[in-house]
């Protein structure tokens, strides 16, 4: 049924992997009592068919997990359907839902800038479109982090939805009392609508990240860039058990860029440190995000106690297609690299052997700043 795009004994053995991992989930979700949303978990399903199946592939592994998620929930619950297990079979539909878009956005934007390139080769007009394979391969790798993170965004949508639904059933049985309590009614209410404002603040952030559009630049304040972005890893942090330490300049720095293209940039290197500390044994492991100003620029640094980086590839980690990383595309450094400079700023990586490596960016301070402070 999956449209494998290569025949390969390699990708045939991702394909078994897929459906060994979706069936499995299945028969846990199907067989156990857990007071958990295991369905969830075919949100990985959704991200390891990403790298090997077509539009139409995907479509139909989404199709499958929504239906086995609904299945599950019959089998398993048909005595009494009107349950927490129904919210959390709607919370399961729900990520599997927002994986899918994300997976499905990823490939169309990967088939459109291969159309692009294909026709770069047939164009006098380089320097545009070359700007804008750049925007591409910039909303592509917003794309690839937002899949990363899918497991840590589904767990944030999780919880306020779970709450709404017990606030609803809360505010249900209020009612349904021989003398409904319309105060108690009213608060459960307000409860749930307050939870819809949270989910809907996270979908928002996740829309933000993912749009696609040319650059906007207007005045940032630097300090409200790095903690959006840092709310939006904030269960990345806590899955990789790393304590964050944050040092900001104060008065906050402003700067002129576009807040889509420098969270990008930010996300990129918080990630890059949590996944270089997750093995390494380091204990605590400690991440250090500071914004400081040097002379006319406004610093943003992020610094680990991971094991560092190899002295050897220092020179070429912003070098396109140059990656440490067993799965890495190489481009998300580029990127930053690229992203920083047109922002006429300069970005830079500093490491020394087991004592963790320090990433910085530089940004020119927005008129706004007034005298640098002594």
């Amino acid at each position: 049924m999956l449209n494998v795009m290569s025949g390969s004994p390699r990708a045939k053995a991702k394909c078994l992997a897929l459906w060994a991992t979706t069936f499995a989930i299945f028969i846990v979700d199907t067989l156990t009592e857990l007071d958990i949303a295991v369905a969830v978990l075919y949100v990985l399903v959704i991200m390891m068919a990403m790298g090997t199946c077509s539009i139409r592939g995907l479509r139909r592994v989404a199709l499958i997990c929504a239906l086995l998620t609904a299945a599950a929930f019959f089998f398993s619950h048909l005595d009494h359907p009107f349950s927490a297990a129904l919210a959390r079979c709607l919370v399961s539909l729900t990520a599997i839902g927002i994986a899918t878009w994300l997976a499905l956005k990823n490939r169309r934007t990967r088939d459109e800038l291969q159309e692009q390139f294909s026709l770069l080769a047939h164009t006098h007009d380089v320097e545009a479109r070359l700007h804008r394979a750049q925007i591409e391969l910039a909303h592509i790798c917003r794309i690839t982090t937002m899949g990363e993170l899918s497991a840590s965004i589904a767990h944030e949508v999780n919880q306020p939805l779970a709450a709404i639904a017990s606030s609803a059933e809360a505010a249900q049985r209020w009612l349904d009392r021989p003398s409904p309590d319309l105060k108690e009614a009213g608060a459960a209410i307000a409860r749930a609508a307050s939870n819809a404002r949270r989910a809907a603040e996270v979908i928002k952030r996740i829309r933000d990240l993912t749009r696609k559009s040319d650059s906007l630049y207007e005045e940032l304040d630097l300090q409200s860039v790095v903690t959006d972005s840092l709310a939006l890893l904030d269960r990345e942090v806590q899955s990789h058990k790393v304590r964050v330490a944050c040092s900001f300049a104060s008065p906050s720095l402003w700067v002129s860029g576009d807040r889509i293209q420098l969270q990008q940039v930010v996300i990129n290197l918080i990630m890059n440190s949590l996944q270089a500390m997750n093995g390494h044994k380091s204990s605590p492991r400690e991440l250090q995000v500071r914004i400081y100003r040097q002379e006319s620029h406004a610093v943003v640094e992020v610094q680990d106690n991971g094991p560092g980086i190899d002295q050897h590839h220092l020179a070429l980690l912003f070098d396109a297609f140059f990656t440490t990383k067993e799965n890495g595309m190489g481009i998300g450094l580029s990127i930053c690299r690229s992203i920083i400079e047109l922002h006429g700023g300069c970005i830079r990586a500093d490491s020394q052997p087991n004592l963790g490596a320090t990433f910085s960016f530089s940004l020119p301070v927005s008129p706004a700043n007034g005298q640098p402070s002594n």
